[in-house]
C-alpha cells in the first residue's frame, strides 16, 4: 500500500496500546506517521490534522476516532482487536469503529482488515455468510510456545485454608518467587474501584445510580460511590439513606483492594495499579507502561486496558483473579 502511494488507517482499541504501535511502526516501516486520540489537546490535534489532510503522513494510528482522519488516497484500513467493545461509543455521537471502517472502506474502495484472535460474533457471521474473507495465521508470533496455565478452585482453596480469599497460596507462593527473581508480575482483574456493590444488610438497600439504575461501584481513594456506565459520582453516605442504620457493607472486589491486598502480602514489593482511575492524566499511561517496562515495578494491577497487545519480556508470571467474573457479565450475545 505505502509503495503505491496510498495512506494507511490503524485503530488500537485503547489509547495505551498507541506508543507501542507506533514503536512498531517506526521500526518496520521509518514513514512519516500521525497520532489521534482524545488524550491529545486541541492544538496536538489540529496539527495532526493538519499534517494527514495536507499529505505528510502515510500511516495514522489512533483509538477509534481515528477512523475519521481526512486520508485522501486511502488503500488499507486495520482494525486491531476487533472484537473489543471500546470501539464503541456511548455518548452521542453514537457509532462502532470497526462498522464505520468497514463502511468507509467499501465507500472508498479499499481493503479492510479485522484482527483478532477472539473474533466478535457479528464479524464470525459474516465470514460464515461469505461477507468476509478469513485469513488464519498458523503460527504464534515470533515462534512463542503457549503458557502453562493452572486453575485455580478457590473454594477448595477456602476449604483447606479454613477462610475465604481472593488470593490462592499458589499464587502468593508463585508471586514471591518471581520478586525474589527480580521478574514482574501482572495481575488482571475487569473490576476497578474497592468494592462493586454497597448495601444495607438490615434493609436490603442497595445503593443504585439515580440516572442508570445500576449498583455503584466504591471507590476508597476519595470516599465515593460511583456509576461505571454513565460517570455519576456520589458522597459516600454514613447511613443507610433508606432506613438509617449504620451498618452499611460492601460487597464485591475491585482492583483497589487488589491492590491493597498485594501489598499486605507484598510490603517489599513495588506495586502499581492501572486503570482508569489513575490513568485520567495526559502522561499517566506512559508513565506505568514505562516504569514497567523498565522493571521499577514489580507487580502490576489492571483492568482490560494491561491485557491488550502489550509486551513485556520480564514478566512470567499472570494471575486472573476471579477468572469467571466475565461469564456473569450481561451481554446481548448470550443467548446467540
Amino acid at each position: 500500500v505505502l509503495k503505491e502511494k496510498k495512506g494507511v488507517i490503524v485503530l488500537v482499541p485503547e489509547i495505551s496500546l498507541t506508543p507501542q504501535t507506533i514503536e512498531r511502526f517506526l521500526s518496520r516501516f521509518g514513514s512519516h506517521i500521525a497520532v489521534l486520540h482524545s488524550h491529545l489537546s486541541d492544538g496536538e490535534r489540529h496539527d495532526e490534522w493538519h499534517r494527514i489532510n495536507s499529505g505528510n503522513a502515510d500511516i495514522v494510528i489512533g483509538a477509534r476516532s481515528a477512523v475519521f482522519a481526512p486520508v485522501h488516497n486511502l488503500g488499507l484500513i486495520v482494525v486491531d482487536e476487533e472484537h473489543e467493545p471500546s470501539y464503541k461509543q456511548e455518548e452521542s455521537p453514537r457509532y462502532h469503529a470497526r462498522d464505520v471502517a468497514v463502511m468507509r472502506g467499501f465507500m472508498e474502495k479499499c481493503p479492510v482488515m479485522l484482527c483478532s484472535a477472539t473474533p466478535s460474533l457479528e464479524s464470525w457471521m459474516n465470514v460464515k455468510k461469505g461477507k468476509y474473507a478469513i485469513a488464519t495465521l498458523t503460527k504464534r508470533i515470533d515462534g512463542c510456545s503457549l503458557p502453562i496455565v493452572r486453575i485455580i478452585d478457590m473454594r477448595q482453596e477456602a476449604q483447606r485454608s479454613g477462610k475465604p480469599s481472593v488470593f490462592s497460596l499458589e499464587l502468593v507462593e508463585a508471586i514471591r518467587k518471581r520478586i525474589d527473581k527480580k521478574e514482574q508480575t501482572i495481575l488482571f482483574l475487569n473490576r476497578r474501584g474497592f468494592a462493586s456493590s454497597v448495601f444495607c444488610p438490615y434493609c436490603g438497600y442497595v445503593m443504585e445510580c439515580r440516572r442508570c439504575s445500576i449498583s455503584c461501584t466504591y471507590h476508597r481513594t476519595d470516599n465515593t460511590v460511583r456509576c461505571h456506565i454513565c460517570g455519576s459520582i456520589y458522597k459516600m453516605p454514613d447511613k443507610c439513606p433508606k432506613c438509617g442504620d449504620m451498618r452499611l457493607k460492601m460487597g464485591g472486589i475491585g482492583t483497589q483492594r487488589i491492590e491493597d491486598i498485594a501489598r499486605k502480602y507484598f510490603p517489599t514489593a513495588v506495586i502499581q495499579r492501572m486503570d482508569a482511575d489513575v490513568t485520567s492524566q495526559k502522561d499517566s499511561y506512559d508513565r506505568i507502561l514505562g516504569d514497567f517496562k523498565t522493571g521499577k515495578i514489580d507487580v502490576l494491577i489492571g483492568t482490560q486496558m494491561i491485557a491488550k497487545g502489550l509486551h513485556f519480556p520480564n514478566v512470567t508470571l499472570v494471575g486472573i483473579i476471579y477468572a469467571d467474573i466475565g461469564l456473569y457479565i450481561p451481554d446481548f450475545r448470550d443467548s446467540a
